[in-house]
């Protein structure tokens, strides 16, 4: 459980840490805790904290700490208490899980500081080490409580550093300057070592002063930064460390850390992460935008995972579930020209920022210059918030990163206590470019197929269900533009099928070959995507979706997501870009959604009937449209006569009494189940679909009996 979770009670937190709220004489702690503890001295009497790294979230802790300042602390793993230097008597104090301190009486050598700020408890020996500047390392036994001198400040090299924590493995310990440059430290030998630059003030633009340094488990180092709180996560690889931003924690002129290393610093599942591609800093690996879960969210939705699921895996697409709900793009993002976003805020305080980037140059990353929005105060509602789109901004898709919170000055990465970060895959189009998008926000059209044409079938409608958005970029009234996006919905039957989309009366000539570009799980696909040997533009997604798709996690399923107990967080994705050679007046543009049909996948049986018209395998002979679209020039007519199919004049794809084969629904759709009829799962379907008007129960697919659906 992280802290976050806790903030509304202090109870719970010490809890869940393993604490206990009564007054027993030296309580050790009762397990290796994950979180740190920072002793602070905000005006002279400490104060303790309980700090998740990971966000950097905080709470204040009861304590009955005195009234003098308490300095270089460390967790010991081998009685649990942690020790720290207590200014006022001048001596090592033990501190207990109910944060009370008890003096030791530690046999001094002569010569001792009074004071020591620097310090930690070893791992392999019960023993705490402190170092203080122009007076050497110091070592105190913790079973006998005596005090020796290590090494005096010449033989010790004499580091300006702040803090010092030891290595869960190797036995040395090491530390940060005020320059940025990694200390290793041998406490038997009584020698530093200074190692390579991990961090340079310079460019960061303020001072380093790292307090507070820890380790977790796996040999990660962390630093507390005095001035901001930024927690910095140092990769320590001898000359070759390096160092990366981690968090946002609280800042201090005061700081102290201890922390048990050998415990683990990872999220919990109570965290927010974003869902652009990994080169934004998404996954918790590349230290991504988090936020703990709380009150303030965009929208009106946010929820928890333990990691991030970037694109094409975001777990939005996956799941169903958008939570990426609080920010709307109403204009386009244009070169050179002013734009807005809309943005919905709830839980706000009077501490609550968004800030925002577009990756303008569209190279994977979010630099200074691509901030729109920064540290811009929030309130609850919804409020148009404008920004400048700059000239040198390149044409095509890219992503924004929208991150609400309670920390001013944050960056479009790291950990932060609260809030949430939402990340947004949009256009940037040449001035003067509109676009036309269906259906209109941010949802998708499903498209549903009976594959068992021209028969009835079991009539289920669920053997291939694509969501797809459409978008037409327009200049000048005409179309110069579209981009189509997809995701795999459900496979359900037992025929493999393709699937395509065809542009009605717009030539194959019409359309600039050269760049089309169709990417299925955010991979290029190779080969011809637009059809040859047609007189309409078609398009082929892909050949075969079984060839992308697996059946469901569960040890007895067959299909994808259509069968009870069979559901996967997994959706294949595609996208498909294009320009025309020549414009297309948006008069003569077909509507939305133009034409998307399935096919029998080449090289597979695709039922009895397509067996005796083809002699084999029909492949892209046999298609299925919607209701009263006509097919291509490849379709075998010979098909019609040998079902129920009832087409006649300008009339396709439907049977005597109106019912259709492929279907399109508004929404993301709840469809029937595994061999389950639509009419029985749906009972107001065969009306509407008997009503060539539309009239008849034109929300049909919002009345469901829910033990014939398919649910997540």
């Amino acid at each position: 459980m992280k802290l976050n979770q806790i903030l509304q009670g202090l109870t719970l937190f010490l809890t869940a840490q393993g604490f206990t709220t009564y007054a027993n004489a030296e309580t050790p702690f009762t397990d290796c805790p994950s979180e740190a503890f920072l002793i602070q001295s905000p005006s002279s009497a400490p104060v303790a904290y309980g700090v998740n790294i990971d966000l950097g979230s905080y709470v204040v802790l009861d304590s009955s700490l005195g009234a003098d300042k308490i300095n270089a602390v460390g967790y010991s793993q081998h009685d649990d208490f942690i020790y720290g230097w207590d200014y006022g008597a001048q001596s090592l104090t033990k501190i207990d899980a109910n944060f009370v301190k008890y003096p030791l009486s530690i046999s001094k050598p002569t010569g001792a500081p009074a004071s020591i700020y620097v310090g930690d408890v070893a791992l392999d020996e019960n023993a705490w080490y402190g170092y203080r500047p122009n007076y050497g390392l110091y070592r105190i036994d913790l079973v006998t409580q005596v005090m020796t001198l290590v090494a005096n400040s010449s033989q010790f090299g004499n580091p300006a550093i702040y803090d010092l924590a030891f290595h869960p493995d190797n036995g040395l310990a090491y530390s940060i300057d005020a320059n940025g440059y990694l200390w290793e430290i041998d406490v038997n030998s009584g020698t530093s070592t200074r190692l390579n630059q991990v961090l340079d003030k310079v460019e960061l633009g303020y001072k380093l002063t790292f307090g507070a340094i820890y380790f977790d488990v796996d040999g990660n180092l962390y630093g507390s930064n005095n001035s901001n709180g930024y927690i910095f996560r140092i990769n320590i690889n001898g000359s070759t460390s390096s160092a990366a931003f981690f968090a946002y924690g609280p800042s201090s002129n005061s700081n102290d850390g201890a922390r048990c290393a050998l415990a683990p610093v990872e999220p919990s599942i109570y965290t927010d992460f974003g869902d652009a591609p990994d080169s934004y800093q998404t996954s918790y690996a590349q230290l991504g935008a988090r936020h703990g879960l709380s009150d303030l969210k965009l929208g009106a939705l946010v929820d928890g995972e333990s990691d991030g699921s970037p694109y094409p895996l975001s777990d939005d697409d996956s799941d169903g579930s958008n939570d990426d709900d609080g920010i709307q793009f109403p204009v386009p993002v244009q070169v050179g020209q002013t734009s807005k976003i809309i943005a919905t805020v709830n839980g706000a305080s009077s501490d609550s920022v968004l800030n925002a980037w577009i990756d303008f140059d569209r190279d994977g990353s979010f630099e200074s210059s691509e901030r729109i929005i920064s540290d811009l105060s929030v309130s609850d509602g919804t409020s148009d918030v404008f920004f400048s789109v700059p000239t040198w901004a390149n044409v095509g898709q890219t992503w924004a990163r929208f991150r609400l919170s309670n920390t001013s000055g944050i960056g479009p990465s790291g950990g932060v206590p609260a809030g949430e970060v939402e990340d947004y895959q949009i256009d940037i189009t040449e001035s003067g470019v509109v676009t036309e998008s269906y259906p209109t926000g941010a949802s998708h059209v499903t498209f549903a197929y009976e594959d068992q044409y021209p028969l009835v079938g079991d009539y289920d409608m669920n053997d291939v269900l694509m969501n797809v958005k459409f978008t037409e970029y327009q200049l000048d009234d005409q179309v110069i533009r579209l981009k189509i996006e997809g995701q795999i919905a459900a496979l359900g039957g037992d025929n493999r099928s393709g699937f395509a989309i065809r542009l009605p009366n717009v030539a194959r000539s019409d359309i600039k070959q050269d760049s089309v570009v169709l990417t299925v799980n955010n991979v290029e696909a190779e080969g011809a995507v637009l059809e040859e040997g047609t007189t309409d533009a078609v398009f082929i997604i892909h050949e075969d979706l079984w060839d992308i798709t697996e059946a469901g996690e569960a040890e007895n399923c067959t299909m994808f997501r259509t069968q009870v107990n069979c559901g996967t967080s997994y959706r294949p994705t595609w996208q498909l870009t294009l320009s025309m050679k020549n414009a297309i007046s948006t008069d003569v543009m077909p509507a939305f959604p133009y034409d998307p049909f399935i096919f029998a996948a080449p090289g597979h049986y695709y039922g009895d009937v397509g067996l005796e018209v083809s002699g084999g395998y029909p492949g892209r002979g046999l298609e299925i449209h919607l209701k009263n679209k006509a097919p291509t020039s490849k379709f075998n007519p010979a098909y019609k006569s040998k079902g129920v199919d009832a087409s006649s004049g300008s009339t396709h794809y439907h049977d005597a009494n109106g019912l259709p084969w492929a279907i399109e629904i508004p929404i993301s759709w709840k469809h029937p189940l595994e061999r389950v009829n639509i009419l029985e799962a749906y009972s107001q379907f065969a009306g509407f679909a008997q009503d060539s008007s539309g009239g008849t129960s034109p929300t049909w697919y919002a009345n469901s009996n829910l033990n014939k659906i398919y649910q997540d």
